[in-house]
């Protein structure tokens, strides 16, 4: 499911860092503590399960101004918008997590982002696609796949050029799928196709790799890197779907992968 928040505030504009997606993240576990503390703990120091691995499976999308208005970009590492209105959505397929964070707001109708104070206008649940086995996406947040060959290495981060990239997504949905219906799925890369749109990767003369930081100027700073470009994903219609519902890649939770369907190019 998800749901898109509408967001005001009172000032004549609005100032968050460029790389907030850690601040929206921190806004999301307090809104759900407001409902439920026990959830909340339970979802950030544990999520949900397979082996030893954690899935929070929910995603969000950044901050984006109103009546398709762009941020104005500044050079000390923030953005701004004399937007009044703003809008934020979180998609997850738990209900759990949709039920407790809807309650949570009830609860207290402001929340903060940073320095930042908004009051909560509405909450618009969105209907979900027609999912097929062949789609296009855009891509609302970087796509993130990495590998490492041991727990304390540094991740390799992969893009869609390189060799490794398609067998790691895949096998990244079919454990959210694991996850999800409590059964493994067969999955087989051969039969996934993955490809960025040509056009839109001419356009921007093939730069589609973005770095991202998280909790920046922090002492546990770090960064992400990942691909930002329309896609095309040809799956079993299982596997996208997820990918829809609980973000492509990596890092959903921290607010990677991220996508819309691409309603301009079908």
């Amino acid at each position: 499911m998800r749901i898109t928040l509408e967001l005001s505030h009172r000032h004549s504009s609005v100032t968050v860092p460029i790389n907030h997606s850690y601040l929206i993240s921190s806004l999301i576990y307090n809104v759900i503590d407001r409902s439920s503390s026990e959830y909340a703990e339970r979802l950030h120091e544990q999520g949900y399960r397979l082996e030893n691995r954690a899935f929070k499976l929910f995603t969000f999308s950044p901050l984006n101004p109103g009546n398709r208005r762009k941020w104005v970009m500044h050079e000390n590492g923030t953005m701004s918008s004399g937007e009044r209105q703003l809008h934020l959505t979180i998609s997850s397929p738990k209900d759990e997590f949709i039920e407790h964070l809807i309650l949570g707001l009830l609860h207290e109708p402001f929340v903060s982002v940073g320095k930042e104070l908004f009051r909560l206008e509405t909450v618009r649940k969105l209907d979900p696609p027609a999912f097929a086995e062949d789609m296009r996406f855009v891509m609302l947040s970087p796509l993130v796949c990495a590998t490492k060959s041991t727990p304390d290495q540094h991740p390799q981060y992969l893009f869609p050029n390189d060799p490794d990239f398609k067998r790691v997504l895949v096998a990244n949905l079919c454990r959210k799928h694991e996850v999800l219906r409590g059964k493994p799925m067969a999955c087989n890369e051969a039969e996934v196709m993955f490809e960025l749109d040509p056009d839109y990767v001419a356009k921007v003369n093939g730069k589609v790799q973005k770095l991202i930081t998280l909790k920046e100027g922090r002492s546990d700073e770090s960064k992400v890197k990942g691909t930002l470009a329309p896609f095309r994903i040809r799956a079993p219609r299982e596997l996208i779907e997820i990918g829809y519902e609980c973000g492509f890649g990596e890092k959903n939770s921290q607010g990677f992968g991220m996508v819309k369907v691409d309603m301009l190019r079908g």
